[in-house]
């Protein structure tokens, strides 16, 4: 009896403790590192929705309580127009139809597919083809720093 009450009052270590600890640590690693990739990723998906603006054009936005694109401090400031950005991709180039449609699929993702689909290009895989390289920094930077609309 006195054998098992010494056991239960110092338990012995298992040789998976090591093991447990490190998936533990390596949980909470993780955890900190989405903290941090998303403690600026608002600020980071603005900056790089404006420069898509810029490109695109800035008329093809609405402002919503501010007097320029450029002095937005939240995404929502500045919403496409759709209707203007539809009469827009029935005459752009396919290059520039891509590269809207990755764009709007950030803010409504079944718009900008069949923006890009109209085009002939389907997924992110196959507008990457077609996209130039700024274009392409913007949508990678949309992509990582997109927390939903």
């Amino acid at each position: 009896m006195s054998n098992r009450a010494t056991t239960l009052e110092t338990p012995q270590k298992q040789p998976f403790d090591k093991e447990a600890n490190d998936m533990i640590a390596n949980h909470h690693a993780k955890l900190q590192r989405v903290r941090d990739h998303y403690s600026n990723a608002s600020e980071k998906f603005l900056a790089a929705w404006i420069r898509a603006i810029a490109l695109i054009g800035p008329e093809y936005f609405h402002c919503v309580d501010i007097d320029s694109y450029k002095n937005a401090t939240d995404k929502d400031q500045i919403r496409p127009n759709t209707e203007l950005i539809e009469e827009r991709i029935n005459v752009c180039s396919v290059g520039e139809g891509v590269f809207i449609g990755v764009v709007m699929s950030f803010f409504n993702d079944k718009w900008g597919a069949g923006i890009c689909d109209a085009f002939g290009y389907y997924g992110i895989g196959g507008a990457a083809n077609r996209l130039e390289l700024d274009e392409m920094d913007i949508a990678m930077e949309l992509f990582n720093s997109h927390t939903g609309w």
